[in-house]
């Protein structure tokens, strides 16, 4: 029941801010004064559902405490979290283009931007409360992927107007959602619940896909392409690093089979 009021909460709100943005041309942009309150309304579904739901349950404090919560990540994670930006670096060098400089306040503005219309208003979410509440019933891993599908499907309704998101091919797209839906799934749940690592990983896939117009890949399509694999090994990566953490395959029909 409450994954069905979440589910619908973070929809119903999302798609208020969605239509404003569709039927005001002003406001297709994010960077105008027009855009802006719009855009936060529709990233912000996530986190303001998962806000209401805790304000009715009386678990918004413990809620907001894991979004900060450091003692319990361990430092495997942190290696996790900052592989976005080594990637990033690392595909510098097998870039189609030659790189062009990135100007430090930019870089910051972005990352700013980036925190604000992304993880801040998603993550409270996706992993604090729907990721939370899938796993008591599901693998850790099933869990991730079925948080990935409804994110995938949150996102699809950017495709239909002439936003940044349409620019990427949609199936290419869809995959590095269930990766780094694997990922996050995989620092969230080693983590003692912390939301914190899941935050600044999405923020960290975001700003390699942004960085990556810089580096080289300015066709938004090369970037999604060319890290597809790279990211599918990292997921793999991090679905190992659980069961050497945790000794769970996050299957539970496997667990249970075995």
């Amino acid at each position: 029941m409450m994954l069905i009021a979440f589910a619908s909460l973070t929809f119903g709100i999302s798609l208020a801010g969605f239509a404003c943005i569709a039927l005001l041309p002003a406001a297709r942009s994010p960077a105008t004064l027009v855009g802006l309150p719009f855009w936060l309304i529709m990233v912000w579904g996530p986190s303001l559902a998962a806000i209401l739901l805790s304000l009715r349950s009386d678990e918004l404090t413990p809620l907001l405490g894991r979004a900060v919560r450091i003692s319990t990540v361990p430092t495997e994670v942190w290696g996790l979290v900052a592989a976005p930006l080594v990637l990033l670096m690392v595909m510098k060098l097998f870039a189609p283009q030659d790189p062009t400089s990135l100007r430090f306040g930019t870089a910051v503005l972005m990352v700013v931007f980036n925190l604000v219309l992304g993880p801040l208003g998603e993550e409270l979410g996706w992993r604090g409360l729907m990721q939370e509440d899938l796993a008591s019933h599901l693998g850790w891993l099933e869990a991730s992927l079925l948080v990935g599908i409804v994110w995938f499907a949150w996102h699809l309704p950017l495709w239909t107007i002439d936003s940044p998101h349409a620019q990427v091919s949609l199936p290419l797209f869809a995959i590095h959602c269930l990766l780094y839906s694997i990922i996050i799934g995989a620092a969230y749940h080693i983590s003692g619940g912390s939301i914190l690592p899941a935050i600044l990983l999405h923020l960290n896939f975001n700003l390699a896909a942004n960085w990556a117009v810089f580096a080289g890949y300015r066709d938004p399509d090369a970037w999604f392409s060319a890290s597809a694999l790279p990211y599918a090994l990292i997921g793999v990566a991090a679905a190992v690093l659980v069961y050497l953490k945790t000794g769970e395959s996050g299957l539970r029909w496997l667990q249970f089979s075995g």
